[in-house]
């Protein structure tokens, strides 16, 4: 009776966690890639085309008050992209350090590797998600419409503070991505000497550790295409592979030895 007893509050708890691994793995799978797929729809102008700078007679500040209001006319066009891709892209690092702390209970808390999964993946997703957060208070300008380049000295100063918002969040996305990029080569280690997880999962671990690389490094040196290639590598493919692979994984259940 009393081993009885004692076994169904453990019982409980791994299936819980079970449960946690199951639904934060397909959760920042699912947002992974639908945020993805927003971003690249914008990024390639699927959904319509930043307008350029035109120079006229008017003079460069005239010009560039045009221009703004040329750009927050069409970043309200693409408004519902903008707050769609980054709500979800938070929710997937959220999702993906939850997935990481039931990582950290299936294999033990007491592996060196295991803490440092969760410590990189809890900060790095911090810091992800706080850039995506940022550029997403840009919205807060670009959801009001009939903006007017005169005064052009007034346009230029609201359209010159949301490009400083997106300057900002580059190298803070960078930050995070190299720490990410740190939390799976961990995971791949983990992943050559744990049983719970699988030993093939380690090698897409660390491809996705090096594409992240690959996209911080390209976003801070504005290389747009392969940013836009890895990101869609990253996003749609590998990372959420990651995911599910962990999801369903730990989240079934395990034979006793008989």
């Amino acid at each position: 009776m009393e081993a009885r007893v004692s076994s169904a509050p453990m019982a409980d708890v791994e299936r819980t966690w079970r449960s946690v691994a199951r639904v934060s793995g397909f959760t920042a799978a699912f947002a992974l890639v639908v945020a993805t797929v927003l971003y690249l729809l914008d990024a390639t102008s699927a959904i319509g085309s930043d307008p350029s700078y035109h120079a006229t007679d008017a003079g460069p500040l005239e010009d560039e008050a045009n221009f703004w209001v040329a750009f927050f006319a069409h970043r309200h066009h693409v408004l519902w992209d903008v707050i769609g891709r980054d709500t979800l892209f938070p929710v997937a690092f959220v999702a993906l350090a939850v997935l990481m702390v039931a990582v950290r209970h299936f294999v033990g808390a007491d592996d060196p590797r295991a803490q440092l999964v969760t410590v990189f993946f809890l900060f790095g997703g911090v810091l992800s998600a706080i850039a995506d957060l940022i550029y997403l208070g840009n919205v807060e300008w670009w959801r009001i419409t009939g903006w007017s380049a005169q005064p052009a000295e007034r346009m230029v100063a609201i359209g010159r503070s949301t490009e400083t918002i997106g300057r900002l969040t580059t190298w803070l996305e960078a930050a995070g991505f190299v720490l990410l990029a740190a939390g799976l080569v961990a995971l791949g280690r983990l992943c050559r000497t744990q049983a719970r997880l699988p030993v093939r999962l380690a090698l897409l671990a660390e491809l996705e550790a090096l594409l992240l690389l690959g996209v911080a490094v390209a976003g801070v040196t504005h290389v747009d295409t392969p940013y836009d290639i890895l990101a869609l590598v990253t996003g749609v493919l590998v990372g959420p592979a990651v995911a599910v692979w962990l999801a369903v994984c730990l989240g079934e259940r395990r034979r006793s030895p008989t």
